[in-house]
């Protein structure tokens, strides 16, 4: 004799289509000048912040520059302020390391306040993400000013780090009298003691200055010249 079983319940599976998977929608979406300084291969990027979304973020990259055609983009950004006015995208990509590349303009000055285009469509390569920071995020007040070290050997790159708002934004090009011990992760810092953390007391070009690295140690600073400086809040020219 037979038993009658039971049916077997069926499992039915909701494919998700891929565009809902794991969607993220964009925080920090917009237009988000930055920035460009170094010379050589040794190119770097500085994102012209503001303490509102969706510029609020602080955020230094390495880069290179792809241009369309060989030779049509500069090779040396140390002389003087270059900016580009790139594609929009979600910062927020770009600080994590999603966002790889992208299209940008690069100028002679500041793209917002008269610079002039050298290079068009030029492709932007991140090739690592060096220090970043929402400004919205709780920060110690800085009693002195304090800048990160972009570059290696004596020849190097300062960019002011950002506390509070107003601030200013400022990347400098300077000599120093001995190179900081290379290593990974963020850039080392220079502290200058006995200086009020202030625009009006910013470094300025031809100074002769001494600093502390991080472990507290001297370091003699000469400032060649400054490559950008932005007063905040807004951080317009």
């Amino acid at each position: 004799m037979l038993l009658a079983l039971p049916p077997v319940p069926q499992l039915v599976l909701q494919q998700v289509p891929p565009s809902q998977e794991r969607t993220v929608a964009p925080r920090r979406m917009g237009t988000h000048g930055m920035v460009l300084f170094g010379a050589g291969p040794r190119l770097y990027l500085s994102h012209i912040p503001m303490f509102h979304r969706p510029h609020d973020v602080q955020l230094l990259l390495a880069v290179s520059l792809e241009p369309q055609e060989a030779g049509a983009v500069p090779t040396d950004f140390s002389q003087g302020t270059y900016t580009v006015e790139p594609e929009r995208f979600d910062l927020d990509a770009l600080a994590s390391g999603k966002l790889q590349r992208f299209r940008a303009t690069v100028y002679q000055g500041n793209f917002e306040g008269g610079g002039t285009p050298v290079a068009r469509e030029v492709t932007v390569k991140v090739e690592a993400v060096r220090y970043q920071r929402v400004l919205s995020d709780p920060a110690p007040a800085l009693g002195a000013p304090r800048y990160l070290v972009l570059g290696e050997g004596s020849e190097v790159y300062l960019v002011h780090v950002l506390s509070h708002a107003p601030d200013f934004d400022q990347v400098l090009r300077v000599k120093l009298d001995r190179p900081l011990p290379r290593r990974d992760g963020p850039p080392p810092v220079l502290r200058f003691e006995g200086r009020e953390n202030r625009l009006e007391r910013r470094l300025q070009a031809g100074e002769r200055l001494q600093a502390r690295d991080e472990a507290g140690a001297p370091v003699g600073v000469e400032v060649q010249r400054e490559l950008s400086f932005l007063k905040g809040p807004d951080f317009t020219p």
